[in-house]
């Protein structure tokens, strides 16, 4: 008989639903206006990395997000799925696909940008944060780039 030395500890029903929502919040939040609440679903000493730049640590975040309340950036919709779950190293890691929708696009029916979220979370309290948050862009980087312009000019 194999003896099993895998200490390795199971992505559980439990991780997975408070993962998926965690992202699900992350989501409804941006897209309702309520980006200034964001930097809760993150920990201390979070990294955002994406076409946004770099955002470092929680207050970074924040700081982000009360500036985002207050730009008209159109109708914004994130659809994602296809969550991959496991741990690397200790840390547990998720991979989650994404769409981006924005009124603002020439054709809004089509995606924006298409991609993944390249994401570390830890538990703070008993609850499931980020703890790093890369935005790959696959499709249509070139659409969340031009995006992150417009909004860092002012325009929609």
């Amino acid at each position: 008989m194999t003896e099993n030395l895998d200490t390795t500890p199971a992505v559980t029903t439990e991780i997975r639903v408070a993962i998926e929502q965690l992202v699900a919040e992350h989501h409804w939040l941006l897209d309702h206006g309520h980006a200034d609440r964001l930097y809760t679903l993150y920990t201390e000493d979070a990294v955002s990395v994406g076409p946004l730049g770099t955002m470092n640590g929680r207050d970074a975040i924040k700081a982000w997000g009360e500036r985002r309340v207050t730009q008209d950036a159109g109708i914004v919709r994130h659809f994602s799925g296809g969550t991959r779950l496991a741990w690397e190293n200790g840390v547990l890691t998720g991979t989650t696909y994404y769409m981006t929708f924005r009124s603002t696009q020439d054709d809004p029916l089509h995606p924006a940008s298409v991609g993944e979220f390249r994401e570390e979370y830890a538990q703070v309290d008993g609850q499931w944060r980020i703890r790093r948050r890369e935005i790959v862009p696959v499709f249509g980087g070139h659409n969340a780039a031009a995006h992150a312009r417009r909004l860092a000019e002012g325009d929609k």
